[in-house]
């Protein structure tokens, strides 16, 4: 292959620069960088063009599925027999229009949506002092997460239940715990502003599907202070 050509050592400085030249394609265009003034020019002139690119952007956190998806990619890539050689053209122009589409965002004044802080939180531990539950509240969702930090399945045959603790009155139900993973119950504007000035959060063993008279029947088995985040 001829590699004077303006158009090809574009291409091919391109390909090298976003990473696509492979194996011992890409170990034959490093022994011609070594070789060649006007490729160095090219690879040179493609770094300056992303980087300039790089530096317009805000700077932003990945979000947690990111590195999977990135990792599925990869495994896909490694698979024995996959053949590369005809669509790498494409696969270079396909990251160059990703990289076009971040600067619409930027120019669009696209800013991401800050994570919103819980109010209050509350950790659920047992008598040893292991966290069982995360519990936090999301005025602005009227919402309060329950995440398990460990498994911890209620008795067989019941459940637990968690409850509000006001300053006066009887305990207000508040929903079904979860085992694992992380459940959200939706909590009314009244119940928001009851858990602001609660005394803490208590989880109770109840029959499938929580009290039925919406007052604690079975023991009180775990207390927690809810404190201001």
């Amino acid at each position: 292959m001829k590699y004077q050509g303006v158009k090809l050592q574009n291409l091919l400085a391109g390909e090298y620069v976003l990473g696509l030249l492979q194996g011992a394609a890409r170990r034959r265009f490093e022994r011609l960088l070594m070789e060649s003034n006007s490729l160095r020019a090219e690879v040179s002139a493609w770094e300056n063009r992303f980087a300039a690119l790089g530096l317009a952007l805000p700077s932003v956190p990945p979000p947690d599925y990111l590195w999977w998806r990135i990792l599925g990619g990869l495994r896909r890539e490694a698979r024995p027999g996959r053949s590369t050689s005809g669509n790498t053209f494409w696969r270079a122009w396909a990251v160059a229009a990703t990289l076009v589409l971040a600067v619409v965002l930027v120019t669009q004044h696209y800013v991401p949506a800050p994570e919103q802080k819980p109010a209050a939180v509350a950790m659920v531990s047992d008598a040893k002092g292991q966290p069982l539950w995360l519990i936090s509240v999301h005025p602005e969702d009227k919402r309060i997460d329950m995440k398990a930090v460990v498994p911890n399945p209620p008795p067989a045959g019941k459940s637990y239940e968690l409850w509000m603790l006001p300053q006066e009155g009887n305990p207000v139900p508040m929903g079904l715990m979860n085992d694992t993973g992380t459940k959200s119950e939706h909590v009314t504007a009244e119940q928001l502003a009851r858990l602001a000035e609660a005394k803490g959060l208590a989880i109770s063993v109840e029959p499938p599907g929580g009290s039925p008279t919406g007052l604690p029947t079975g023991p009180v088995v775990y207390i927690a202070a809810l404190v201001a985040s």
